[in-house]
């Protein structure tokens, strides 16, 4: 008779020896080896040999959907000798059941390849492409898309904000609480004919579940998508935007926004999905508090060590911050400042680093003159009906900004600002003011090195520094600004730095 109590005995041959709440991982030369622990949670239940043979088995065929050269199969947990051994059990040894996996190098997985600057060229395309084929295969049932259905869906994504409100005070304030709920729960039957018409669209798929960066690996440059959940459908039957919603929050707790903005832009040609910009921050907003909850938990837990619950702690305010991050979408960040200060510089270093459009007053100015970005404008095409009209072509376009946009431009006069600043008010969005600067003898030298570069767009002169600073109204604190003061001498990677901080609260 199989025992359910296994893992007294050691592995033989065991190079490494992974363990979880619920799993235990077994690394061997080229093979992984996974087999269940006989655990029951309110979440789900391994406690019989039956029902861990059954989970077994369907966690392959699950994870075949997306990567089927990884999952070979399942195989016999056995003992002999007082060890454990992988294959197929002689009589009266079987003891449990594993799935058997290819191993997959340490440094192939997504987190490593993002600490090294490693991410294959084309691999979020690559990775969208493969998820997408996968959510295609299969037509949703009956079930399945009723899943999406608005009272469905409250259970998981109201309920979760309810639970996260006794968090209040030990990982969020009140106020991003508020925002929060504002989103996840008072809007949400604002939103409900959104969600019913995902549903009529065919949107709600058998997915994935748990589409996090330490499940995805690159293989010579192909996709290895692992860990699909197995044990509950209430996690896997998913509008495939939220898929996607769920590995962009993952990307972007590591830092990685530009590259969680790739998986939507992917998914949007490969799925031949326009979705809306506020269904896309709801499951944002829903994830980031999903990932920041199940970190706060180990809070109220006795058993777990204080210093791992000062480590939950950062980690769920982390992540509702990230959360907060997406409830004040829009963001308009407006980088100023004087001629030759650096804001251009910045403003494309943050757009980058954000994956956000950005927005210039200089090749603004160019377009509307209908002339090429190196083409020399003569002074008339710098008079103020003129740039009011760029002003307000970057305030357009700023205002349609999804989660967000960066505008560069000099806003030397209050009244400039505060038109940009009004932008974000109707969304009930977020405006940063971004004021860069340098001592004048560090921008004049920089205005004259860049009157050599033929491919510049900005037509300043060094000769027009006087004039700009005498022209430049100071930001006075009665603007009602959320200003935040840049020394552009300072490193480029710090200021940007600095900026992201100050996003995300």
């Amino acid at each position: 008779m199989p025992s359910p109590h296994f893992s007294g005995l050691p592995f033989a041959n065991a190079e490494r020896v992974i363990q979880t709440h619920a799993n235990i991982v077994v690394l061997m030369n080229d093979r992984a080896y996974k087999l269940k622990k006989p655990v029951k949670f309110p979440f789900l239940d391994y406690s019989t040999h039956e029902l861990r043979r059954h989970f077994v088995g369907e966690e392959v065929r699950l994870n075949r959907r997306f990567s089927p050269e990884v999952y070979l199969g399942t195989c016999d947990v056995f003992a002999h000798d007082g060890t454990l051994h992988f294959g197929t059990a002689p009589a009266n040894t079987l003891v449990d059941h594993a799935l058997v996996m290819k191993r997959i190098p340490e440094q192939a997985w997504l987190p490593a390849l993002i600490a090294a600057g490693s991410v294959p060229d084309k691999g979020i395309h690559a990775l969208i492409e493969r998820l997408v084929a996968a959510f295609n295969a299969e037509k949703p049932t009956p079930e399945v898309q009723a899943a999406g259905l608005p009272n469905n869906l409250a259970k998981n994504t109201v309920a979760n904000i309810v639970e996260c409100e006794r968090y209040v005070g030990r990982c969020l304030s009140r106020d991003q609480f508020s925002r929060l709920e504002r989103v996840l729960r008072a809007e949400f039957e604002r939103l409900a004919p959104m969600f019913e018409t995902r549903v009529k669209l065919g949107r709600i798929r058998d997915g994935h579940g748990d589409l996090k960066p330490g499940n995805i690996a690159f293989i010579d440059g192909k996709p290895v998508i692992t860990d699909c959940i197995e044990f509950g459908t209430q996690w896997r039957y998913l509008d495939t935007l939220a898929e996607m919603a769920f590995l962009a929050t993952g990307l972007e707790s590591l830092g990685q926004f530009a590259l969680a903005q790739q998986v939507f832009e992917q998914y949007r040609v490969a799925a031949k999905d326009e979705f809306s910009q506020e269904l896309r921050r709801y499951y944002q907003c829903h994830f980031a508090c999903v990932m920041a909850k199940v970190s706060a938990l180990q809070l109220d837990e006795p058993e777990v060590p204080t210093d791992a619950k000062e480590r939950a702690r950062r980690a769920a305010t982390d992540y509702f911050k990230l959360a907060d991050f997406h409830a004040r979408e829009p963001h308009i960040v407006a980088v100023s400042g004087i001629m030759g200060c650096g804001k251009s510089t910045l403003a494309e270093a943050l757009a980058r680093s954000l994956g956000w459009p950005h927005y210039s007053s200089d090749a603004t100015r160019k377009e509307l003159a209908g002339v090429v970005p190196t083409k020399r404008l003569p002074q008339d095409a710098y008079s103020p009906p003129m740039t009011a009209r760029v002003y307000g072509v970057l305030g357009a376009r700023a205002k349609d900004a999804g989660i967000g946009a960066i505008v560069d431009a000099q806003f030397g006069k209050r009244s400039e600002r505060a038109a940009m600043a009004e932008n974000a008010k109707p969304a009930g969005g977020a405006f940063t003011f971004v004021l860069c600067d340098a001592p004048d003898e560090v921008v004049r030298e920089r205005m004259k090195k860049r009157e050599l570069d033929p491919s510049r767009v900005s037509d300043a002169t060094a000769d027009l520094l006087d004039q700009a600073r005498r022209n430049f109204e100071p930001v006075g604190d009665e603007e009602g600004l959320n200003v935040l003061r840049i020394d552009t001498r300072e490193p480029l990677e710090e200021n940007v730095e600095r900026v992201m901080r100050a996003l995300l609260g």
